[in-house]
This record gives C-alpha cells, sequence and structure tokens, in this order.
C-alpha cells in the first residue's frame, strides 16, 4: 500500500473514532456533570470541598507513585497490531498489568498509613474534619488495585482502535459511579459515603470492562491474545521492559494533572475553607463541557501517530498533529463561548444560590486559559512517538515550578478567586509545548519533506 493510501486510510478512520469518542466523552462528562450537581443539593458546598480535597490528596499520592505506562502501552500495542504482532501487543498489556500490581499495593499502602497524618497537618481550617478525611483517602488507595483490570482492557482496546467498546466501558462506569456516589452521599452525609462509592465504583468498572474485552474476543474483532496469555506474557516479560519511558512519559503527563488537578484544590485547601474548594471543581467542570472534543481528538491521536511513526511516515506525523491541533483549538474555543453565552441564566435553575456567585465569578476567570489549552490536544503523543520526552520533561518541570508559584502567591493573597486565577495562567504554558512543537518540525522541514526516517 502506498503512503498516500496509508494516510487516506488513517485520516478517515481518525475521523470516525474522533466521533465515537466525542460522543462518548459528552456522556461521561454529562454524567459527571450531573453528579457533581447532586452533590451540591445533598452534601452542600463544605462537605462537598471535603470529598474533593480528599480525592486530591488520593490523587497526589497516586501521581507520585504512578508511571506513565498506559499511554506508552496504548502507543506500543497500536505499532504491535500495526506489524502483525499481536504476541508483541500482548506482551505489553501484560507488563502493565504485572508493574500496576505493586503500584497499587504501595498506594494502598502509603494511602491507608501515612496520607491521613500528612493531610491533618496540612490543612489549618478548624471545620474541617481531618480524621474523616483521613479515613477516605485511606479507602481511596483501594481503587488503583481494584480497577487496574479495567486500565489494562482499556489499553488493549484504545490500541486496537476499538473505540466503540472504549466508550462502553467508560460510560458504564462513569454512570455506576454518579449513581454510587451520590446514594453513598445521601446514606452518610458526608464525604464518607461517597468516597466508598467511587472505590465501588472502580470495581464495577473492571467488571465492565473484562466483559467487554471477552465479548470482542469471541465475536473475531479484538487480535489479542487472552487474558490468561496476556498475564502470561507479562510475567515473562522482563521488569525493564517499559520502565526508563514509563517514567518519562508519567512525569510529563502527571506534571500536568498536579497543576491542574490535585495542587489547585490542595493549596485552596490550606488558604481558604473547603466550601471553595467545591466552587473551583464545579466551575472546572462547567469549563470542560467547552472541552469535551478534546478528549477524542486526544485519545484518537495517539494510536494513530503510532502508527505513523511505525511506518516511518514523518510527513503524515505533521499533518495529523497539525490537524489535531488546530482542530481541537477552534472546536474548543467555539464550545467555550456557547457554554458561556447560555450558561449565567441556566446557573440558577440547577444550583443552590450559594454556588452562583463563586462558580460564575470562577468560570469566568478560568475562560482565557481554558480556550489556549485546547490547542494542546496531542502534545503528549507528539513528545512520546518523536522520541523528544526529555524535553518535555524539561519544560514540563520548568512549568510546574513556575505555575504553583503563581498558585501558591494567587491563593494567598486572593483565597476566593486565587486558585481560578492561577489555573488559567497555568494553563497558558501549554502554548510553550506547541511553540516547542513547531520549532522541531520546522527544524526536520527538509527529512520530512525527502520521507526521511522519524526521529523515533
Amino acid at each position: 500500500m502506498s503512503s498516500q493510501r496509508v494516510r487516506a486510510a488513517l485520516g478517515s478512520r481518525f475521523l470516525r473514532d474522533s466521533t465515537v469518542l466525542q460522543v462518548g466523552s459528552l456522556a461521561v462528562s454529562g454524567f459527571g456533570f450531573l453528579g457533581t450537581i447532586a452533590l451540591t443539593h445533598v452534601l452542600g458546598a463544605s462537605r462537598q470541598g471535603e470529598f474533593y480535597l480528599a480525592v486530591a490528596a488520593y490523587s497526589l499520592l497516586w501521581f507520585c507513585l504512578n508511571l506513565g505506562l498506559y499511554p506508552v502501552t496504548i502507543s506500543q500495542v497500536a505499532r504491535g497490531l500495526a506489524e502483525q504482532q499481536p504476541r508483541e501487543a500482548g506482551r505489553w498489556l501484560g507488563y502493565l498489568a504485572k508493574v500496576g500490581i505493586p503500584l497499587a499495593l504501595l498506594t494502598l499502602g502509603v494511602g491507608w498509613f501515612a496520607a491521613p497524618t500528612l493531610l491533618g497537618l496540612w490543612l489549618q481550617d478548624p471545620s474541617s474534619d481531618t480524621k474523616l478525611l483521613g479515613r477516605c483517602v485511606g479507602v481511596l488507595s483501594l481503587a488503583p488495585l481494584l480497577e487496574l483490570p479495567r486500565v489494562v482492557a482499556l489499553a488493549g482496546l484504545e490500541g486496537a482502535r476499538r473505540m466503540v467498546s472504549v466508550a462502553k466501558v467508560e460510560n458504564g462506569q462513569e454512570l455506576l459511579r454518579v449513581v454510587l456516589v451520590t446514594s453513598g452521599a445521601l446514606l452518610t452525609g458526608d464525604a464518607w459515603g461517597p468516597c466508598l462509592g467511587t472505590v465501588l465504583a472502580s470495581l464495577l468498572g473492571s467488571v465492565i470492562a473484562m466483559d467487554v474485552w471477552r465479548r470482542e474476543r469471541r465475536a473475531g474483532t479484538l487480535a489479542l491474545p487472552s487474558i490468561r496469555e496476556l498475564l502470561q506474557l507479562g510475567w515473562e516479560a522482563p521488569w525493564t521492559l517499559g520502565l526508563r519511558l514509563g517514567v518519562k512519559v508519567g512525569i510529563i503527563r502527571n506534571i500536568d494533572a498536579l497543576g491542574v488537578q490535585i495542587l489547585p484544590a490542595l493549596i485552596l485547601g490550606r488558604f481558604a475553607s473547603p466550601r471553595w474548594v467545591a466552587y473551583l471543581r464545579i466551575a472546572l467542570r462547567l469549563v470542560d463541557v467547552g472541552r469535551l472534543f478534546m478528549k477524542g481528538i486526544s485519545r484518537t491521536a495517539l494510536p494513530v501517530l503510532s502508527q505513523l511513526a511505525s511506518v516511518r511516515d514523518l510527513r503524515g506525523l505533521r499533518r495529523v498533529y497539525w490537524r489535531a491541533t488546530v482542530g481541537s483549538g477552534l472546536l474548543i474555543a467555539a464550545g467555550l463561548g456557547a457554554t458561556a453565552l447560555l450558561l449565567r441564566p441556566m446557573l440558577g435553575s440547577f444550583l443552590p444560590q450559594e454556588y452562583l456567585e463563586p462558580v460564575w465569578l470562577s468560570f469566568l476567570i478560568l475562560l482565557p486559559g481554558t480556550a489556549v489549552v485546547g490547542f494542546s490536544v496531542a502534545n503528549d503523543t507528539f513528545y512520546l512517538v518523536t522520541g523528544q520526552l526529555r524535553q518535555a520533561i524539561l519544560i514540563s518541570v520548568l512549568g510546574l515550578l513556575l505555575n504553583t508559584g503563581v498558585l501558591v502567591v494567587c491563593c494567598w493573597r486572593w483565597p476566593d478567586y486565587g486558585a481560578a486565577a492561577g489555573l488559567s495562567f497555568t494553563f497558558l504554558w501549554s502554548l510553550v509545548h506547541v511553540s516547542y512543537a513547531a520549532i522541531w518540525f520546522r527544524a526536520n522541514r527538509a527529512a520530512i519533506d525527502g520521507g526521511s526516517v522519524a526521529a523515533t
């Protein structure tokens, strides 16, 4: 097959896969938003904020211990299947499970015994129930172990580009999570119930993923080994198989999660009361409505770019990267604009009165930065498939240091809306990554236009 035909086939399937994941992302975000709104009425701002603080503390622990093997595995599965080597693809999936078990057990041990004490020392607000929050972090630390089967299954399904099945698994778990978290909040009236619901949803999500995996294999649409074979292949794989690459990718992705999802909540929890954590979290949910297109395009880009790299199509790599970057940025900017126009008159219909002004102002502060970050949809994938991870780590570490400093100062001087302002500044850093990709493509323009081998 000619290079032109390969690019045409990948391009059309890219559009289909993106569309499937867009619809899936819409459903997942919709379920998540409904769950967030339900908690505003069941728990109130203070108790809801405590739940989010517990989740942020657990997430900090998990991201410090977790490796970036998930996107690496997706990339390797895509390459293995493109080269018609299903056992090699299966080896990577088995390796993901093999490494995930000790990491999950380590997370459980630290979360159960050490995290409660550290969280109690960090939080200063006297209204916060630090003992309850500590128990919540401990039970949430069960999640990595319970959801490991789902993670492995999704890596295989994504790498094989079975996007409809990916959407089924994610939508099913998210729906269960919303129901169980809300039910837990109704039963206990505090953060303990939602945390128990979160962990139970992790377990049931793995059950759903395993069922979908078996169905795909029985239908003959998934050219990957059985679960038993995966575990055997993973057991035989050396521990160092993907360790170095996983650490590099983990640093990049974990830094992004730390700067956007975790540190703002924890820093805000120290300088303000938990209710402001709840206001910020809801505002982030609202801007996520405008970012829905980013998720589907980003996750479709990884296997597509990996396949292009495997056939050494550097020109196609550049084309798909810029198509994803520009297309997602314009779609997200349009989505954010529509959200802003429609949101204000609708807020009072689903939020309690005490939430209205803080959430709306936080949303407006987040808007500019969120519009800019929409153009960074394929950054992680670009670094991974072009072998530029060292540069990505350097840029990400510098960004984390600068952005965390800005975030602390903003929260200290402006305890209520400071976290939103710091986050909006953090989002602007994504332009540095896009700029580096542009410089790299320009520096390699002669090789690209000449059809030389990609630097992977």
